[in-house]
């Protein structure tokens, strides 16, 4: 199944790439925070350094591509295109843990509507084209909440605080839920405190409660986190009219014919359109060159600010395609923008934009034969 996916993802042209087998575990940890450390197949190697099989091919082909350009292998645009096997541990029953991913990353290219909507379009034709005729498509965009961060008034610190916590799942809704029921939350009791009094309330709320371990955390690592949210919560007030819009923009979910016109709609009640209008802009061309050249899947199809792919290094335009209802974990299509990976890995020695898009033909034979798999 996997070659008629591959001819159409051919048509971008590029090196056809298998890359390293295995990353460092931290580098997943680093970008995705602990939502994906159960998932990593970790091993300890023969410098008792911590390892990972490679959880998906999008990882290791950026690692590939930041050696490329620092050795002047590589500049402009790059194309790679692969048909390998990725590892991670299943998140519903009955899944593999070792499965196939046919797909394709692009780096270097222009940061356009268009090449994000190009995306999208390969992949559903990939579909398609190996037989897949049941699914639905989910849409986001992760740059519309940190350009309504920007466009509101709010502090310097909180602002950094909710980029932060944009990068986790559920981290802005924690903030905003603290922000107005601030009494509630223990991080309050910690603002101002310095990391010895701190460490010292934590062990204490802890042995009040009779609790004795941090999960897969260490006690660093949650005070750190605490501390973090004490300095949000200490540094300003989110202003109520910041809240209501950031719980709007959250609790958008919309046909995305509709998103532009909610969004800006949204802007317009806090009178920050203008600083908004760009993004918004963006939203609605990439829609409209989807509506034209893609229509499959978007019967039904969905929009929301707050979908975004569970690798969470993407920061811009993603998109799944999958089974509606209870198979709506398993899609069979997938994509995104994820320009600002290159730095992260490299510490900022290489800069690159970076889109990509995959299709897992396991997952695209239930969606061709209507088996379901659990």
């Amino acid at each position: 199944m996997s070659e008629p996916i591959g001819s159409v993802f051919e048509r971008l042209g590029g090196t056809v790439i298998d890359p390293a087998m295995v990353v460092p575990s931290a580098l997943p940890l680093d970008l995705c925070g602990e939502s994906v450390r159960a998932r990593l197949c970790v091993f300890t190697d023969h410098a008792n350094r911590d390892m990972a099989l490679r959880p998906d091919l999008t990882l290791p082909v950026a690692l590939h591509e930041i050696e490329a350009r620092k050795q002047g292998a590589a500049a402009g645009e790059q194309v790679y295109r692969y048909n390998a096997r990725a590892f991670r541990q299943p998140l519903i029953e009955d899944e593999p843990l070792e499965f196939l991913q046919v797909g394709f990353e692009r780096f270097g290219s222009p940061r356009t509507p268009i090449i994000d909507a190009e995306a999208y379009v390969l992949v559903s034709e990939a579909a398609m084209a190996a037989g897949a005729r049941n699914g639905v498509a989910r849409f986001g965009d992760l740059g519309i909440l940190p350009a309504f961060i920007d466009a509101l008034d709010i502090s310097p610190t909180m602002n950094a605080g909710l980029r932060r916590a944009f990068r986790e799942q559920g981290g802005v809704q924690a903030i905003l839920e603290r922000a107005n029921r601030p009494q509630e939350s223990f991080a309050a009791q910690l603002v101002g405190l310095d990391r010895e009094v701190v460490k010292t309330k934590v062990a204490e709320h802890m042995a009040a409660r009779n609790l004795h371990h941090f999960a897969d955390r260490t006690a660093d690592e949650v005070i750190d986190r605490l501390m973090e949210q004490a300095r949000d919560l200490g540094s300003a007030a989110l202003p109520e009219q910041a809240v209501e819009t950031l719980d709007a923009v959250l609790a958008l979910v919309c046909p995305p014919s509709e998103a532009g016109g909610l969004l800006l709609a949204i802007a317009r009640r806090v009178g920050i359109e203008p600083r908004v209008r760009e993004m918004i802009e963006m939203v609605e061309q990439r829609w409209a060159f989807i509506a034209e050249r893609a229509p499959h899947f978007l019967e039904g199809a969905e929009f929301s600010p707050a979908f975004g792919r569970r690798f969470t290094y993407y920061d811009g335009f993603v998109f799944e395609i999958g089974e509606a209802g209870d198979r709506a974990l398993r899609p069979f299509g997938a994509g995104g923008r994820y320009d600002s990976l290159l730095s992260d890995l490299s510490r900022g020695e290489v800069c690159a934009t970076a889109i990509g898009g995959v299709v897992r033909p396991d997952r695209l034979e239930q969606a061709k034969t209507g088996k379901d798999m659990s």
